[in-house]
């Protein structure tokens, strides 16, 4: 469930920017380039861990 909410952060975000890229406050493109490079690294973070946990032996 995380990791669709913050797949679906990244993707309205890079959306977002792509559209209002012209007429957008500074303040809201940055506040929306550190959003999703937020959600990103959390996405690749979440993947990471779950690949760990399916890779452990277990026993």
């Amino acid at each position: 469930m995380l990791i669709w909410s913050v797949l679906a952060t990244a993707v309205l975000t890079g959306v977002t920017l792509g559209l209002f890229t012209t007429g957008a406050p500074e303040w809201a493109t940055q506040a929306a380039e550190l959003i999703t490079a937020v959600a990103v690294f959390v996405l690749v973070c979440l993947v990471e861990s779950g690949e760990a946990r399916s890779s452990k032996p277990s026993s």
